[in-house]
């Protein structure tokens, strides 16, 4: 017996229009929620990415600053940026008043105040010379700095051994005639080799840098042809307090961040504390 074959069906035309409108009506309904989730991501990753950037630049500007000469830092163009010397390495130097039996025995080598100088003992032999160092004893304050009361340009660092002083466990630096009017009460040295500056152009956040201390003056120098540290800076203020030889500095940074696409801004805040004993 032969079956006869079963006709296939398709959708009609009035069917596929209903569920075309169907279709349309659904996503109409959901097409805010969607926009809205959209948004959200949007404005999420905006603020994601503005704390990143944000977070790396206070990092950047925590780690340098730790490294400046003590009380070398100031505030500039009304806390919008910061100056200060960079110390490129440092240690201890020999005193009049130490006593290292027969070592280090040249009194012409040892640390006086108000005294011309042109050479320093410092105790260990691993210092080496670079360009533009500059050597610092005892700075209190920037002013003294840019005046060069508390620093000197070294010319070379030389080895004790050889120079009938008795020791082959220093160095000597040594520097054009320099009176010291403060000694470290640690009797510690810094040797600085950069101006590092921080400031603010529009909405980008420059730095500036420059070999010595020439360009060590209180005002700013940074602009457009300088490095951005970070951009979408909207508002940026520097606070320092110097502190006391008893109590550390704190810089502290208010920085808030806008992304122009989003309009999403955020705001970070952040306190440094800086060794300010010279």
């Amino acid at each position: 017996m032969v079956q006869k074959k079963k006709k296939t069906r398709g959708f009609t035309l009035v069917e596929m229009v209903t569920v075309i409108v169907l279709l349309a009506i659904i996503a109409v309904m959901l097409t805010p929620f969607i926009a809205k989730a959209m948004q959200a991501y949007s404005a999420s990753k905006a603020r994601a990415d503005l704390v990143a950037n944000g977070r790396l630049a206070i990092e950047r500007i925590a780690r340098e600053v730790r490294l400046a000469v003590p009380n070398s830092l100031s505030v500039l163009d009304s806390g919008s940026g910061i100056e200060f010397a960079r110390s490129r390495a440092g240690g201890r130097y020999v005193d009049q008043f130490d006593n290292f039996s027969g070592e280090f025995s040249n009194t012409t080598l040892r640390f006086k105040k108000n005294t011309d100088l042109t050479g320093l003992y410092i105790l260990g032999t691993t210092l080496s010379m670079a360009s533009n160092d500059v050597l610092v004893i005892g700075n209190t304050s920037p002013s003294l700095l840019q005046a060069g009361i508390t620093a000197t340009p070294l010319s070379s660092i030389t080895v004790t051994t050889g120079a009938s002083d008795g020791t082959s466990q220093g160095q000597i630096l040594n520097f054009t005639s320099q009176q010291f009017l403060i000694g470290s009460p640690g009797k510690h040295f810094a040797i600085t080799d950069r101006t590092i500056e921080m400031g603010l152009t529009t909405t980008d956040l420059r730095w500036y840098s420059n070999a010595g201390l020439a360009n060590y003056n209180g005002t700013p120098d940074w602009s457009t042809a300088d490095p951005v540290l970070i951009n979408n800076v909207t508002t940026l203020n520097f606070n320092y307090l110097p502190g006391s030889p008893q109590a550390t500095g704190v810089l502290r940074m208010d920085m808030e961040l806008t992304d122009s696409a989003s309009g999403e801004n955020i705001r970070l805040y952040h306190e440094v504390h800086m060794r300010n004993t010279p």
